[in-house]
């Protein structure tokens, strides 16, 4: 038998959904379908009719499994019928883990960025499909638990009993150059962390019953790509860790400092002020100041001695006399005993 899960799609209403204005990922959860697959029986063979399959977490070694990829992804426009070519990946997991087998699940993706399926089971596997849904970033959470009735008498999904396997995964949905521009549409350095994307698939995690603190993705400083329903207190997007090693983000608990020095500021084009975020490979002393194009100095923003790691510092477009600059292209310069950092912002009015 081949299971056209497009039909997982559409019957997932009776399934957990997050729905509502300002929603950022939609949820299907419950238990999961053993089926008998001609296709896929104890073989790691993608059906003809699925686009691609990820098989990096199949043997649950690696918990939670989270690949560097960006996984790029059509959008699927069939409605009904067949999944447009190049819109669909299959992401497998263990059927069994712990000497128990898969009983309850939990699929997160961004919205309406990808759309998923539920979760199936068949052969050595348990799977599901994602669907290319819009053009923007998107990121999936899997969550897969091992036991016997692995839910609560709430409702909740999990066990004290049971064992959870989680992967984590970054889409790229359609072309990125259809993305919303504030979302930043390069993706040519990107690894896939846990700072990829502003509320990715995953942030809900640490709010879960049975979370597990060693699975947690931890909370980020700033993200790579914006969600399109980030408020302008979220620092992501443009200019966020572009043309840097990603795997070296802030994230809680996981702090690991880049080799060398980084600076960008946000957003820009700004008015009436601006974010500039920079860091340091060594405590020392840091001069940040301000020209304009003609190379005059408009502002000293700071003069002192700071700890290594990230530091953020807002120009609020004043002089150093606290008046308003005029619009324009303005440079900071960041200096340190070794260092001197440039980086062009413009003023708008």
């Amino acid at each position: 038998m081949v299971l056209d899960l497009n039909m997982g799609r559409f019957i997932s209403s009776f399934l957990f959904m997050c729905l509502g204005l300002g929603q950022t990922t939609t949820s299907i959860s419950g238990d999961i379908d053993r089926l008998i697959s001609d296709d896929i029986i104890n073989m790691r063979t993608c059906p003809d009719y699925v686009d691609s399959c990820i098989y990096v977490c199949d043997n649950g070694s690696v918990n939670p499994c989270h690949p560097e990829n960006i996984y790029s992804i059509a959008i699927d426009t069939s409605g009904d019928g067949e999944s447009t070519e190049g819109s669909r990946y299959r992401i497998y997991f263990p059927w069994e883990h712990e000497e128990m087998t898969a009983n309850k699940f939990t699929v997160t993706a961004s919205w309406p960025c990808l759309s998923p399926t539920a979760v199936y089971a068949s052969g050595n596997y348990a799977y599901w499909d994602i669907y290319g849904h819009d053009d923007c970033p998107g990121t999936v959470q899997g969550s897969i638990w091992y036991g016997d009735d692995c839910q609560d008498e709430d409702g909740n999904i999990g066990s004290e009993d049971c064992q959870e396997l989680v992967g984590r995964f970054c889409f790229a949905p359609g072309d990125t150059l259809d993305w919303p521009e504030e979302a930043d549409q390069s993706i040519g350095n990107d690894v896939c962390d846990a700072c990829w994307m502003s509320a990715p698939a995953w942030s809900y995690y640490d709010s879960m019953t049975y979370a597990d603190s060693l699975l947690s993705p931890g909370i980020c400083e700033f993200y790579d790509h914006c969600h399109h329903s980030a408020p302008d207190s979220i620092l992501c997007g443009i200019g966020y860790m572009d043309d840097a090693d990603t795997a070296n983000v802030f994230i809680d608990e996981k702090y690991n400092v880049p080799d060398g020095y980084l600076m960008t500021n946000h957003p820009n084009p700004f008015n009436p002020s601006t974010k500039i975020l920079y860091s340091i490979a060594n405590k020392d002393h840091v001069s940040i100041v301000i020209f304009n194009i003609m190379g005059n100095k408009i502002r000293t923003l700071f003069n002192g001695y700071q700890s290594t790691g990230r530091h953020t510092i807002e120009w609020d477009s004043s002089n150093d006399q606290g008046v308003s600059v005029s619009a324009g292209m303005y440079i900071y310069v960041l200096q340190t005993g070794d260092q001197i950092l440039t980086g062009k912002m413009i003023l708008l009015r």
